[in-house]
């Protein structure tokens, strides 16, 4: 099989090439600051400012300075005097700044435009183009870009495609691990990070969260760097990590990440990541199925809001399929009714391969938790064949409508896995999304994803898949190492997709390869998603 992408990123860090992309050049440099929060009030640390912006003039060979918002801590007219002030030693000349959610408190949005010229920016050169726009909404925590601005900064990226492109906005686009279940993110971020993975960006640039991060995701074709600043010299810091800065250092065919604790001096690793690696002639493998999977939910048994039709068709097609496996994500019912659950297993019975059910939250309302061990089964199933192992997690608590896994499972799971030998696909199932999706708002994923996606996708818990449900979309990426698959509906008439009702195939190859596929029912026809790499050594 001749593999048809242009750019094999996770193929390298498959055959575990990363290391040996060569660094090679004169890098453009550019140091990342974020969340100073300036004013007169005990939130903003004065001496670290100091002591930062004193390290950062001494830096060699600076191109660029980017601070990456809320720059003031309430946005008045005297924070903005101050900062101003305290920028004075800084090369203006290379200074760039957007807004973030404080600096557009009290109307601070218009002070910042005129401090500032601009609540946007733009660096374009031969081989780069920055673009930084403004993600705040005014008085609000939570930020937006807006459907106006994806479109527009589509067009500015798809009309320098042959540059190393970066994109900057304060909040951040997926969640963020040691912050808590605060909800204040892009609240379209689904919509921006499929704009983002169309357009081939190769680096996103955030703040907001105080903590710093960097994610590596792709959707099959082109790796994409997403990093999070920590805060430069605001009190409320997160975690252990305290007052930071970032030197950035893009080459021709890597980029990397080197951030400074600003109290010891320590550096934070981050290592290298792969900017652009071009094969000229595709690596051909052959293509050797290991496992197929058929990935389903929110079949929504019910008297009206199930499509009997849309699943009979299903069912025909998924038992044509040889599948290993059938996961289904949950909202098993539409409102745990006894009447809906014995509907469920008359329904489920006609799916001949072997079944994991995990309960959604239409499932586990009132005396659905009664109901759900008693019609379906235990609500964490965990399966185990010669090729796979799959551990079901059920993140419904009736006490948090987001959904939560919590710390205690979340390390139960993950040592499972990491004392089991390692020869099989690791697979881990739930209801609650963990990555924003279009046509969908940040909030509805799980409360604690941050956290859940950090140790998930750490390479030596060794999970291959996440699987999950709720959203009535399907959509996958590939995060680190870990590939996500989201299913749509099977059969309800809660439409989110305009393929209307849909399920996914997941094919796993012996060399590693995988493909997700959704399958539209009506027409029985499949749409790639996405062709990733794991390593299953």
């Amino acid at each position: 099989m001749k593999i048809n992408t242009k750019y094999f990123p996770h193929y390298a860090r498959y055959k575990k090439k990363i290391d040996s992309v060569p660094l090679e050049g004169k890098p453009k440099r550019i140091i990342l600051i974020s969340d100073s929060h300036i004013s007169n009030s005990p939130i903003f640390n004065l001496e670290i400012y100091n002591k930062g912006i004193e390290e950062i003039n001494k830096i060699k060979k600076v191109d660029y300075i980017i601070h990456l918002g809320d720059l003031t801590h309430g946005g008045t007219y005297l924070d903005y005097q101050y900062a101003l002030e305290l920028l004075k030693p800084i090369n203006k000349d290379i200074f760039f700044c957007i807004p973030g959610n404080h600096d557009a408190k009290n109307v601070g949005y218009l002070l910042f435009e005129e401090f500032f010229d601009s609540r946007t920016f733009k660096i374009d050169e031969k081989d780069l183009l920055i673009i930084g726009i403004d993600s705040s909404i005014p008085d609000q925590d939570s930020g937006k870009i807006g459907r106006r601005a994806i479109e527009k900064t589509r067009e500015q990226f798809l009309n320098n495609s042959d540059k190393t492109r970066i994109f900057c906005f304060h909040h951040h686009l997926l969640p963020i691990p040691l912050t808590g279940r605060e909800r204040s993110a892009v609240i379209d971020s689904g919509d921006a990070l499929k704009m983002i993975l169309e357009t081939n960006i190769d680096l996103i640039l955030n703040g907001h969260r105080h903590i710093s991060n960097v994610y590596s995701c792709s959707d099959g074709e082109e790796e994409l760097v997403m990093f999070n600043g920590g805060t430069f010299s605001c009190n409320k810091t997160r975690y252990k990590e305290l007052f930071t800065y970032t030197i950035l250092d893009i080459f021709e065919k890597a980029v990397l990440f080197r951030t400074k604790k600003l109290i010891n001096g320590e550096r934070i690793k981050r290592g290298r990541y792969i900017n652009r690696v071009f094969y000229p002639t595709p690596p051909k493998f052959d293509k050797k199925l290991n496992f197929r999977i058929a990935h389903i939910g929110n079949t929504h048994f019910s008297s009206g809001n199930f499509r009997e039709d849309m699943y009979k068709k299903a069912v025909k097609q998924i038992n044509t399929l040889n599948a290993d496996l059938v996961v289904h994500t949950g909202d098993v019912t539409n409102a745990n009714q006894y009447v809906e659950y014995k509907k469920a297993v008359a329904e489920l019975d006609k799916i001949m391969a072997h079944k994991i059910i995990i309960p959604g939250d239409n499932d586990l309302k009132t005396i659905g938790w009664d109901l759900f061990p008693e019609f379906i089964g235990t609500l964490e199933p965990f399966y185990e064949n010669d090729k796979i192992r799959i551990a079901g997690i059920n993140s419904i608590d009736p006490a948090i409508e987001s959904g939560i896994i919590g710390r205690k499972r979340m390390n139960e799971v993950i040592k499972i896995f990491k004392e089991k030998p390692k020869n099989k696909i690791n697979i881990v199932a739930l209801y609650h999304n963990l990555i924003p999706h279009p046509k969908t708002k940040f909030n509805y994923m799980l409360s604690d994803a941050g956290n859940v996606i950090k140790f998930f996708t750490e390479p030596e818990n060794n999970i291959h898949f996440i699987l999950t449900g709720h959203n009535h979309i399907s959509f996958s990426i590939q995060l680190e190492d870990t590939v996500f698959s989201t299913c749509g509906t099977l059969s309800s008439r809660d439409y989110l997709d305009m393929d209307l009702n849909t399920y996914n195939v997941i094919d796993c190859y012996e060399d590693g390869l995988v493909e997700v596929n959704k399958v539209l029912v009506k027409t029985n026809s499949s749409q790639l998603m996405g062709q990733y790499w794991i390593n299953l050594n």
